[in-house]
């Protein structure tokens, strides 16, 4: 792994941080540039009220962004913002607390600010196709990550995305992130070949249903750390927290459908990973 140059780029946006360090966690920027994310997470930027929709009858133009309201200021940032180039810039000391997760749950937390090293990745995301992220790039965040474990005595299970913590919410770093890449580098959690593999039957057909499939679906998906109420029925929240799973573990495929691969996968992770 190559050896990594930080550069100083002291962000505004944090506070101070009351609790152990337990996991690590990986976003995408979700923005066009990389100097637009860079700023974003370095300064309080304007929040807008949307312009009132015209009338049915009104012919008045549409207001410009630069007549709108202002209603507050959005703060975010997080310990570290990695380029396309493979340049990580250092944003917030790591024992301080960056604003990066949001409400969510995964392994037991609540407040993963609290709980978490934050990594953004530079990578336009989905709103703009989800483009690859290049493999100067991913070796910086493979090598940036293993720092992380080594200073925090964090486990590969601890080594989550942005969509574990909030599935629905958030679909961050996204299907085309090369987890498969960490994982064989030691660095995140790897599933092992088994049976089931390749096999898309689906076993629940409903929103809704409830059957022994979706039972087993949810105990695996909260034991590996997925904050999902155990209600025995294929909701919504159980749908979400299924293409969160597949986002990493079964990318060709996130449709968010319980079938035989994707249930098969669930448990044999789930006898993998220790208790938080």
């Amino acid at each position: 792994m190559p050896k990594l140059d930080f550069i100083d780029a002291p962000s505004q946006n944090f506070d101070d941080r009351h609790r152990p360090i337990r996991f690590c966690m990986l976003h995408y920027t979700g923005m066009e540039t990389a100097e637009e994310a860079l700023n974003a997470l370095r300064f309080p930027t304007p929040r807008y009220a949307p312009p009132p929709p015209p009338s049915e009858n009104s012919t008045a133009p549409i207001a410009a962004p630069t007549e709108r309201v202002q209603i507050g200021t959005r703060r975010v940032s997080s310990h570290y913002l990695v380029y396309p180039d493979g340049r990580i810039f250092s944003l917030v000391p790591e024992h301080k607390r960056a604003w990066h997760a949001g409400a969510g749950a995964y392994g037991g937390e609540t407040d993963m600010n609290s709980a978490s090293i934050g990594i953004e990745i530079q990578n336009g995301g989905h709103d703009f196709g989800l483009p690859p992220y290049p493999d100067m790039q991913i070796e910086a965040v493979m090598a940036l990550v293993q720092g992380i474990k080594l200073r925090h005595g964090l486990d590969k299970q601890h080594v989550i995305g942005h969509a574990d913590w909030a599935p629905g919410r958030k679909l961050d770093p996204g299907e085309h992130f090369p987890w498969e890449r960490l994982a064989h580098a030691g660095i995140s959690l790897h599933i092992p070949v088994g049976e089931g593999d390749g096999n898309h039957q689906i076993l629940v057909q409903t929103e809704n249903a409830s059957n022994d499939f979706v039972s087993r679906a949810q105990i695996g998906l909260r034991k590996i750390g997925y904050g999902l109420p155990q209600t025995d029925i294929f909701d919504i929240k159980t749908k979400d927290t299924i293409i969160a799973f597949q986002r990493r573990f079964r990318q060709a495929d996130v449709a968010g459908n319980l079938d035989v691969e994707t249930l098969a996968k669930i448990e044999r992770l789930a006898d993998i990973v220790l208790p938080s």
